[in-house]
């Protein structure tokens, strides 16, 4: 019997993987589902769990001192993937593989389709495209290899699409190249609001994520500072973080009083009703994979503002996701005091159909090119 083999080292930091693969689970459940997850922490080991009959996950630490060594990383990484899969008996020659990054997870798939002729597909990351592709030049012949072998080329947002086309390297590849977003919670589906900007009582501006510095804190804050300065009709809250963190990242001593830190929300509910009461969600990443949040905003009526050439650019012209130059205060600021007095109007239905396309059936269907 045949397996899907899912090799993903950023599974215990993204549920959306977890969610993903349970889905494709239950749609494929004559099929074992095996994800090898590499690990340079052992806290990290069975952080995250699927229960299902036919989902095994194999965590494997290794040392993280190989991150300075990617080939010899990688080579060990598929000696303890291999033993791994002889207990389980998997017959790699019948198997097909998903690598959930180009280079880290995909160069793994490429030396079981070397050995054992296994079919493999691999997803282009951020990470990807700012380090590996740019910096790493003695990894190109390999990359090149990464390319051609692979059945598919997925592309989390038509960003990562339109700068990977740049690479001259990968030209012969295009027929390969598919756009395969991540699918949002259906939670954010079942539960899809309305846009009535104008009709919010309490004017306010929201971020949401993890509190580094990729996140870009400080123009989030300064940004709404240099608003304030001419208006006073909104407040600001952080989520995702701690108050001595938020301090640090924006080198502040004191908050204002018309700004607000809260720890990360763990119920889905809460955050739901944080959305549903902001006019918008303002997350300037620098580097931006996808961004289930700018989703999770917009589904619940809330206007999103993003990083050009990051996360959801290029993906919907519709009046509520706007780009900006993350490093322009004055730029962000301008938009902001735009939007929060913009009369725009979308009912459920209208939105909900404007999201369908990152619903789970939808993107499990789009799997299936791969896998069936």
């Amino acid at each position: 019997m045949s397996s899907f083999i899912y090799i993903c080292n950023n599974f215990t930091g993204n549920k959306v993987h977890s969610e993903t693969i349970y889905n494709l689970s239950k749609k494929y459940n004559n099929i074992n589902h095996y994800i090898f997850v590499a690990c340079n922490n052992k806290n990290l080991i069975n952080k995250n769990i699927i229960e299902s009959d036919n989902i095994f996950i194999e965590y494997i630490y290794i040392h993280k001192i190989f991150r300075f060594f990617p080939v010899i990383k990688s080579l060990i990484l598929f000696c303890l993937i291999f033993l791994r899969g002889r207990k389980k008996c998997i017959k790699w020659n019948k198997a097909k593989i998903l690598a959930y990054t180009f280079w880290s997870d995909g160069i793994i798939a490429l030396y079981f389709n070397l050995f054992f002729n296994t079919s493999f597909s691999v997803f282009v990351r951020v990470t990807d495209l700012s380090i590996f592709f740019k910096y790493a030049f003695y990894l190109k012949p390999l990359l090149y290899l990464i390319s051609r072998k692979s059945k598919f080329i997925f592309f989390p947002s038509l960003v990562l699409k339109k700068y990977y086309s740049n690479y001259r390297i990968f030209k012969k590849d295009i027929v390969k190249r598919v756009f395969l977003p991540n699918s949002i919670n259906q939670f954010w589906l079942d539960n899809v609001f309305y846009f009535n900007n104008l009709a919010k009582k309490n004017k306010k501006i929201l971020f949401v994520g993890s509190f580094d510095k990729n996140k870009n804190l400080p123009a989030v804050l300064n940004s709404c500072m240099n608003l304030y300065s001419y208006r006073q009709d909104f407040t600001l809250e952080f989520i995702g973080g701690s108050v001595t963190s938020f301090k640090e990242l924006c080198k502040i001593n004191d908050i204002p009083e018309w700004v607000l830190v809260t720890e990360k929300l763990s119920d889905k509910q809460e955050l739901l009703t944080k959305y549903r009461e902001s006019n918008i969600l303002l997350v300037p990443s620098f580097l931006e994979t996808f961004g289930m949040v700018y989703l999770e905003a917009i589904s619940q009526g809330c206007f999103v503002i993003h990083s050009k050439d990051q996360g959801i650019d290029y993906l919907f012209d519709n009046g509520f996701s706007y780009s900006i130059n993350p490093f322009n205060i004055q730029e962000i600021s301008n938009l902001l005091n735009h939007l929060l007095d913009k009369n725009f109007q979308l009912d459920s239905s209208s939105l909900k159909n404007e999201l369908n396309l990152f619903s789970s059936s939808e993107i499990i269907d789009l799997y299936s090119c791969f896998f069936d």
